[in-house]
């Protein structure tokens, strides 16, 4: 069997995480992409999230195209909608927080799961 390049699968999936409009897991990614097996998508979800291009969703298990400014993400429980955040204050403010408890972040990243406006209705 002929091994694909690395840079062809990290396109392929790269492509997936951008079109998508809910955040996707790596099994439903190597689902999408024909002879592309779930350890060659962790592999490049992997570098993308090093790199910050992606992040991971610790919530559900997924992955999103991000950027290194994004601190946050809210997503809709019903539809699974997301939207990335830049709140640089809150950020700011957990950091202080943990300062003054002597406790030293290494990453701060928010996920805030609810309903979004269309499906409040």
């Amino acid at each position: 069997m002929k091994r694909r390049k690395a840079f062809v699968v990290d396109e392929q999936v790269w492509k997936v995480l951008v079109n998508s409009t809910q955040p996707v897991g790596a099994y439903q990614i190597a689902n999408m992409l024909p002879k592309v097996s779930a350890t060659q998508v962790y592999r490049v979800l992997e570098r993308l999230v090093s790199s910050g291009k992606a992040r991971r969703i610790a919530a559900g298990n997924a992955f999103v195209v991000a950027s290194s400014k994004t601190d946050a993400i809210v997503i809709c429980r019903k539809c699974g909608e997301f939207e990335l955040l830049e709140c640089p204050e809150a950020i700011e403010g957990l950091e202080r927080h943990c300062d003054g408890r002597s406790f030293q972040a290494k990453q701060i990243f928010l996920e805030m799961i609810g309903t979004c406006r269309d499906c409040r209705g």
